[in-house]
């Protein structure tokens, strides 16, 4: 399963859609990386979540790169610091304007934390901050000096070196996160990810009709002592177990 991450998304999407992911991201500006390690992030999240300029076979379908998740992580890390008024941890709510333009954007305003809760991540921010300086410096190294121009093999390669595995973890989840996360967390571009996986977002209080509610999405997996069937098919079918 250590290959999951390479795989590519499922579905299309119109050019359009991806002009729009690309000229957001192009106006990035970082907080806490400065510019080798926004790129080799951008770069290792994009060999995890690949899109159209990573891989030819994704053409239409966006991946990390688009969905501008190396803004997602940076905010994430820069969220301690003294030009941040409010911490991005906690969207405020309970709704978005994203389903009525004339609504109250509730959740354009982060929620402040309590002492406890600001001391608990400052404290998780720090290590992660941490976490990504070493390792932009472990993927410069497993890559032969630098990531960045190293050639798309060398960087899966890399990414796949033991030594690689636990940056490689929070790499894959913060790829994640960004890609298909709210956008105020500062990934999402676009509302890419939500496209692609034809998520219908954050749509309360508007809701949903009542054809869409009882319209099944398909059978739900078979549960076998925890794990879902259709992982335990996929593992035996490649010999895994």
């Amino acid at each position: 399963m250590t290959g999951a991450g390479l795989l590519p998304l499922a579905l299309a999407l119109g050019p359009d859609l991806l002009s729009r992911a690309w000229a957001a991201g192009a106006s990035e500006s970082f907080q806490f990386f400065d510019a080798h390690q926004a790129a080799v992030v951008r770069e290792a999240t994009a060999r995890l979540i690949p899109g159209p300029t990573d891989d030819p076979t994704e053409v239409g379908h966006p991946g990390a790169r688009e969905a501008g998740v190396v803004g997602y992580i940076d905010t994430l890390l820069a969220a301690f610091t003294p030009s941040v008024a409010m911490p991005p941890i906690h969207a405020g709510g309970p709704f978005s304007s994203r389903p009525d333009p004339s609504r109250t954007d509730d959740m354009a305003t982060f929620a402040p934390l309590t002492r406890v809760q600001r001391q608990a991540w400052t404290k998780r921010v720090a290590q992660l901050q941490q976490t990504y300086r070493d390792g932009v410096v472990l993927l410069d190294g497993l890559s032969g000096g630098d990531f960045t121009t190293a050639s798309a093999p060398a960087r899966d390669a890399a990414l796949m070196q033991r030594d690689a595995a636990g940056f490689r973890d929070v790499l894959f989840t913060h790829a994640i996160e960004g890609t298909y996360s709210v956008p105020e967390y500062g990934g999402n571009l676009g509302l890419v990810g939500w496209e692609e996986i034809h998520f219908t977002g954050d749509v309360q209080p508007v809701g949903w009709s009542d054809a869409k509610v009882a319209r099944s999405d398909g059978p739900n997996p078979a549960v076998v002592d925890g794990v879902v069937q259709s992982v335990v098919d996929l593992l035996r079918a490649s010999g895994g177990g």
